[in-house]
């Protein structure tokens, strides 16, 4: 059986006991059948044996508390907006499991497979997306408030200077590598044979600048290509005149169509035979790929779809986390981390900042509490007796401070690292050249180094060697005085 149907059989097992609840015996056959699930099963969860999703695994690597501390960390970090790699929890989770290891030889370490099965357990909210690079300024603009301000700013001068579609114009610039294709689907009855197109792309870079309209207009380019001397031939080719980020109109459909566009013309010219696609075929074929673009639905789409014209600020702000939400994200009581599935297993999603000593340190804290829970477990009935439940709820908070004792450790970690980064990227830095030309190898240039520094030592001592003594320089002030 499949996870997907263990699944969706476990849901009807539970709605059926749901359903039967308050029956002393139901009918297990019959409510097997009504509802198309396993009968043995079906009995067995009325007499309280649970799932094999919800039993707990016998070769798990991390404890329930280290596991718990585990998903803090990360729920931490994902709500200071910088969530975790897969390389981040496996490197956290080896240094619970050394920090906690107190055997001899090496203590245990994470699989291959163990994140993915963790991020597996995780709550279905959590997924796993690629991050790509971004400028530091480009980051710090997306401000819930401050775009939220620019587009009223936005409002305000639209009305109040009356300004139309034909008044508002962006402009861009995007990079073309010349001669570089891109993936098209073509039909041949040779498939093995004519899965590539040939084609030598120069790796050169040109740059254009494009200006569009709200209205669907466009305007010449300014194109920078790479070179000291304009080349006749690159001017033979112009055309005759009207042929940034998450709020730029071009970024969007029209710049991804640019390049799409570019890309099909540079396979058609290498299935012509032009293999060597340069700035002369670039010049030549900009015309025709900047028809195809910017069409004047291609320029509107691009305004439309970041809220400028026609003006609809949600389209962005609602992509975006408000400040109320985070805030009442952070309030709010969180999924926690399913692995046993008892209701008392949970804990609060949001991290304390409580300290917790004595104990000072994990191991020790584990000590104390495994003695304890000995301690409980011969005076159970005494505890249940003076309050139903006691030795159990005893045993949750002593769970929940393992969970923050460990999840104390890996912050402690997270901060150091932060501290190292710090301090590297604030340490000052030397110009002084080691060598001026030619490949230098580290073993070199620490030896050079190392004679600049022995001389610069060197020269000092013979400085010194010839100053006064200090009693000869008192005698003379004093003598002065």
């Amino acid at each position: 059986m499949t996870p997907k149907l263990y699944k969706e059989e476990e849901a009807l097992i539970a709605k059926a006991l749901s359903a039967r609840e308050h029956e002393k015996k139901p009918n297990f056959s019959k409510l097997a059948r009504e509802y198309g699930v396993s009968r043995k099963k079906l009995s067995r969860r009325w007499h309280g044996l649970p799932s094999r999703s919800t039993r707990p695994p016998t070769n798990r690597l991390l404890s329930l508390d280290q596991e718990k501390a585990l998903f803090l960390w990360l729920e931490y970090l994902d709500h200071m907006g910088t969530p975790p790699t897969n390389q981040q929890i496996e490197e956290s989770a080896n240094y619970l499991l050394a920090k906690d290891f107190t055997g001899p030889g090496e203590p245990p370490r994470a699989g291959k497979i163990w994140v993915y099965d963790f991020v597996g357990r995780l709550p279905e909210k959590y997924v796993r997306i690629v991050q790509k690079p971004q400028e530091k300024e480009r980051t710090a603009s997306e401000h819930y408030g401050e775009v939220e301000q620019w587009f009223i700013d936005l409002k305000f001068m639209i009305k109040h200077l009356k300004i139309q579609p034909r008044n508002l114009w962006k402009f861009d610039e995007t990079e073309f590598i010349v001669g570089q294709g891109k993936d098209e689907a073509v039909v041949t009855a040779f498939p093995k044979t004519s899965k590539r197109v040939s084609s030598l792309s120069s790796r050169e870079s040109i740059t254009v600048v494009e200006g569009v309209s709200a209205e669907g207009k466009i305007i010449p380019p300014l194109l920078i290509p790479k070179g000291k001397v304009h080349l006749e031939e690159w001017y033979r080719h112009f055309f005759p005149p009207h042929s940034t980020h998450f709020l730029q109109p071009l970024d969007g459909v029209p710049f991804q169509q640019y390049k799409h566009v570019h890309g099909r013309v540079v396979n058609k010219v290498a299935r012509l035979g032009g293999f060597d696609f340069d700035k002369n075929d670039f010049f030549e074929e900009l015309r025709d790929i900047r028809i195809k673009t910017f069409t004047t639905r291609t320029i509107r789409n691009g305004w439309r779809e970041r809220g400028i014209w026609p003006l609809n600020p949600q389209l962005i702000l609602d992509k975006m986390s408000s400040p109320e939400e985070e805030f009442e994200a952070m309030l709010a009581e969180g999924d926690t981390l399913k692995i046993y599935g008892e209701a008392d297993d949970t804990i609060p999603s949001s991290p304390t900042t409580k300290s917790i000593s004595p104990p000072s340190t994990v191991i020790k804290l584990r000590r104390y509490i495994n003695k304890i829970e000995k301690l409980i477990d011969s005076i159970k009935d005494i505890l249940d007796g003076a309050s139903l439940g006691l030795s159990k709820r005893i045993k949750t908070v002593n769970q929940g401070s393992l969970t923050l004792a460990e999840l104390g450790d890996l912050h402690r970690e997270s901060f150091a690292k932060v501290r190292e980064t710090a301090k590297r990227k604030n340490q000052k830095s030397t110009r002084r050249h080691v060598k001026a030309s030619g490949a230098l190898y580290v073993k070199d240039a620490n030896r050079l180094i190392k004679r600049r520094h022995d001389a610069r030592e060197d020269d000092l001592k013979l400085e010194l060697r010839f100053l006064p003594p200090v009693w000869l320089i008192l005698t003379r002030y004093l003598l002065q005085k």
